[in-house]
């Protein structure tokens, strides 16, 4: 009866200045909105409208994104937005409702539009000139001068010996690169490359003049290619190699573990994690990790969305998953459709480290209280570290937004891969108990003027960026973007990253996770599809491995 009576009396006692100083805190949430709807599309706009969600004090607003990022906050009192679209391009419209205390829902169902262009183009960019090629090593290097259109090119396709290899995009805003790499070419070998620009509709020009490079004796480059190991239908999130060389990897939406040998050969399931859930987004099987002592303790270490929240999991692994030892080291770290994190990463302390999404909640990433937004610190067992920043929390830094990479240098330190909304993504290097400023500040915009905030070692524009994971070798850094569709290479020196390059630019599409090798060389994988919502098989995923060159 109490709880029937306060949810009747808070909001009067609000409305009347105030609430009672020993009324309990707001610690609900409001239901999902429901029932959304897209109306009015035209070119560069459309109408949602959606119903009300309910709360057991009253909504205060409904956060409107798109895959994940924050377009639009609208008042309780309106259920409908008409908001900014591009022609031509898939939008995933849902929204979340959010109260005064800041509890925010779960997101309600996803609208995907495709808006019409503003305008029938049948006019084809005119054809790329001036294409030249220089090899060093085993790596070709081309450029050309850009090309026109009527409207915008927004892309240009590289063809090597007739077939297409690669896709550089960009937008009207901001236009494709006109420079190519192409790596991981066989020694003493003539190649023949031509250029073709498209705009948004699809409209190509012929194929440029066509310029043979001829390559060197050795690969002389930091990276030296990339070889397709195994196709995957589902989405490999989580991948960690073990000390005899089998290489093990998540299914995020089948939540199975999948073992291979390193060359892909006897590829088989070793079980299915218990308990795990999808959001209709970006939540699954996520991270894997081994720990320091895995050859005698076995422990398979996992991050993974359930019903009501993430958490971190361990199972002992003979060959299989034997699920009966399952552990559940810690729960509570916030779920939603996007933003739920799940990186893991030992580190030469022997803690595992943990990369916690804000739960689409951005005020849980100031809250200590709260394991949305931080990188997380446990012991192997899932106790708190008694050297933790914050007592008896398992909080290592917080004030981030979707953190998904985490990786060690030579010196012990921690560094971090981090999604933006829609300005900049950051790579951060990890203080104990630092405070990374989202969401007043994303990576150097906004509110970033605190002297008590961390700022990022380097920042990228989400278009050419948007990445998930990373990897250390050598004290070189990569980087796999996803929106971006590269890989960064960066070199580590001192507290900055420096002779910052790009590889596979659209070669292999969206690239989602990238770890280190046994040999010393990289596994890198790819998510071109179906990473934005939870069903399984519907992805066409590889598995890579890349060949460094010698430091």
């Amino acid at each position: 009866m109490r709880a029937v009576t306060l949810a009747v009396l808070l909001p009067a006692l609000m409305a009347a200045g105030g609430l009672p100083p020993d009324a309990p805190a707001d610690t609900t949430p409001p239901t999902a909105p429901a029932e959304l709807h897209a109306d009015a599309l035209t070119c560069d706009s459309v109408t949602l409208t959606w119903s009300a969600a309910t709360d057991d004090v009253g909504v205060d607003a409904y956060d409107v994104y798109h895959d994940g990022q924050l377009v639009r906050s609208v008042p309780a009192s309106t259920t409908s937005a008409t908001l900014p679209v591009v022609g031509g391009v898939a939008w995933g419209w849902y929204v979340n409702a959010r109260d005064a205390a800041g509890n925010v829902s779960q997101a309600g169902p996803t609208v995907t539009v495709t808006p019409p262009y503003c305008q029938v183009d049948k006019q084809a960019p005119t054809v790329p000139r001036g294409l030249t090629g220089k090899a060093t090593g085993t790596t070709v290097a081309l450029t050309w001068t850009a090309a026109t259109d009527n409207v915008a090119v927004t892309a240009y396709v590289v063809y090597r010996d007739g077939v297409a290899i690669g896709t550089i995009t960009g937008s009207a805003a901001n236009p494709p690169a006109t420079s190519y790499t192409d790596s991981g070419l066989r020694p003493d070998t003539d190649y023949r490359y031509a250029v073709v620009a498209r705009d948004a509709q699809g409209n190509a020009s012929r194929r440029s003049a066509t310029v043979t490079v001829s390559t060197g004796a050795s690969c002389t480059n930091p990276v030296c290619g990339a070889a397709v190991v195994t196709t995957e239908p589902d989405l490999p999130w989580g991948l960690v190699q073990l000390p005899g060389g089998t290489v093990l990897y998540g299914q995020r939406d089948v939540f199975d573990v999948i073992a291979m040998n390193p060359d892909g050969s006897g590829k088989h399931s070793i079980g299915t994690v218990p308990g795990v859930e999808g959001t209709n987004g970006e939540g699954g099987l996520l991270g894997l990790a081994i720990g320091p002592d895995f050859e005698t303790d076995r422990w398979l270490y996992a991050y993974h969305t359930t019903a009501t929240d993430n958490r971190i999991v361990r199972i002992r692994y003979d060959g299989t998953l034997q699920t009966d030892t399952l552990e559940v080291l810690l729960t509570g770290i916030p779920r939603n459709k996007y933003h739920n994190g799940g990186r893991l990463r030992f580190g030469p302390d022997g803690m595992l480290y943990a990369a916690a999404g804000d739960g689409q909640d951005p005020d849980q990433a100031q809250d200590l209280a709260n394991l949305g937004g931080k990188v997380l610190r446990l012991r192997p067992d899932g106790g708190v570290p008694a050297d933790n920043p914050f007592p008896g929390s398992y909080v290592w830094s917080y004030g981030h937004r979707n953190p998904q990479g985490l990786a060690f240098d030579s010196r012990g330190r921690l560094w971090e891969q981090e999604f933006g909304n829609n300005v900049m993504d950051e790579t951060n290097l990890i203080v104990k108990g630092g405070n990374y400023g989202w969401p007043a500040c994303e990576g150097t915009s906004g509110d970033c003027s605190d002297p008590g905030l961390v700022a990022p070692v380097r920042t990228y524009p989400v278009a050419s960026a948007s990445c998930s994971g990373i990897a250390i070798v050598h004290d070189v850094l990569y980087i796999a973007c996803l929106r971006g569709a590269r890989m960064y290479r960066a070199v580590i020196s001192g507290d900055t990253l420096t002779d910052v390059q790009q590889y596979f630019v659209g070669t292999y599409g969206r690239l989602r996770t990238v770890e280190p090798s046994n040999d010393g060389n990289l596994w890198l994988t790819s998510s071109p599809g179906g990473d934005k919502d939870s069903v399984p098989n519907n992805s066409n995923a590889k598995i890579f491995t890349v060949t460094l060159g010698q430091d």
